[in-house]
Order: C-alpha cells, then structure tokens, then sequence
C-alpha cells in the first residue's frame, strides 16, 4: 500500500516515514505543500498523511486539492491542535480522519488499518447485473466490462462515493475535469453519455436544476 506523508518536522517525518515501512507500507515523505502539490499531481497514493501546518501551502489546502483528484482514498491530518474552524473546514474538504500530536505511533497504524478496512470498496453493487469496481475502476454490466472514457468513468465515482446525496456541479467539474480551466464544462452531455452506457431502464441519476446530480439506489 502506498502512502504520502507530508510533515515539516524532520524527525517526526523521518520517524513515522521509518516505522510505516518495516511494518509493511511504501511510504513517499515530503517536508513542504509544494512538494506535496507536484507528487500528488503525478501519483495516486491509497492514503495521505497530512500535517496541518506546513510551508507554502497548508494542509488544509493540500487536503482540498487531494480530495479534488481523489475521492476515494484514506486522508488523515495529523496537528498539535486543531481549533473548531480547522476541524469543520477538514472534514468539509474531506479528510477522513485526525490524529493529534503528540501521538504513539501504534496508535497511527491502528488508525491506518481501520480507516483502510472502511475504505475498501472492491464492488459496489448498483443492481442485481451491474457493479462497480473502485480499485480496477470498471463498470461491469451483466458480466462483461463497459469501457466508460476517462471522465465518464471519473463522474460515475464522484456519485457513487455519495450514493444517494446530491453533489454539487462545481464538486463534480473540479473533480472530473481536475482543476482543468475551461470557459465551458460539458457536464449535461457527460452525464447524457453516463446514463447511455449504464443501459438501463432506472434513472439511476437524477438532476436537482441548478445544484448538481445524484446517484440513487
């Protein structure tokens, strides 16, 4: 499993970094926010280590950004103290869990394992002949593989991943389209194409006008 620390205290860094690899993780460590922004840019990682206060850009930046190019794996910030505001803005921006310092490292991996076991989403059944593959990112219909282009497949995620919640347009356009800046984000035609390939009878995804779209099961 491959992991991206990201702490600015170059013994705690070196430290966690150390113990994280003899119990069996491939960790990549940085000391900075703009290090942190290129690797992730390059890299998907199955889980972020974030500290809060790092240089050039903060951690709550870092989760923000993260989370627009990966909805599906683990973030937990690691801080010395987290007021409400930081706290709420975290879990807003999604981070999936936090750790305070100073903390035993065994209580980090405990963290780890079971944010890990939560997060596996090997099959997400959506009906009785369709289910979705997050670690494979397939859609699989009656037993054979759907080719979905790259940012059918990434809406078709971003609403599985909230299942039976309305997510915003702008949530799904800096998802989809990866910060990518455009005048114009054909999102209605996207999700005219998604619905095309699902071939189903159900409208497994309704339109709130105005808002966003949601996936519902």
């Amino acid at each position: 499993m491959k992991i991206l620390l990201i702490e600015d205290n170059e013994d705690l860094n070196i430290t966690v970094k150390n113990f994280l690899e003899v119990i069996g993780y491939d960790v990549t460590s940085v000391f900075d926010g703009n290090d942190a922004i290129s690797i992730i840019d390059s890299t998907q990682f199955d889980l972020y280590i974030i500290d809060i206060n790092i240089p050039h850009v903060s951690g709550l930046d870092i989760v923000k950004y993260t989370r627009q190019k990966d909805i599906s794996s683990a973030i937990i910030v690691i801080t010395a103290s987290l007021g409400i505001e930081n706290f709420v803005d975290a879990f807003n921006y999604g981070c999936s869990e936090y750790i305070k310092k100073p903390f035993h490292l065994k209580e980090l991996d405990i963290r780890i394992k079971k944010l890990l076991e939560k997060n596996t989403m090997e099959n997400f059944k959506i009906s009785e002949n369709m289910y979705y593959n997050f670690r494979l990112e397939e859609l699989n219909i009656d037993g054979q593989i759907v080719h979905l282009r790259k940012k059918a497949n990434r809406l078709l995620q971003i609403l599985l991943q909230n299942i039976n919640k309305t997510v915003k347009n702008d949530e799904i356009i800096n998802f989809v389209w990866e910060n990518d800046i455009k005048e114009k984000y054909p999102l209605r035609q996207l999700v005219t194409e998604l619905r095309k390939e699902l071939n189903s009878k159900v409208n497994y995804i309704t339109t709130k006008v105005g808002v966003g779209y949601k996936f519902t099961v």
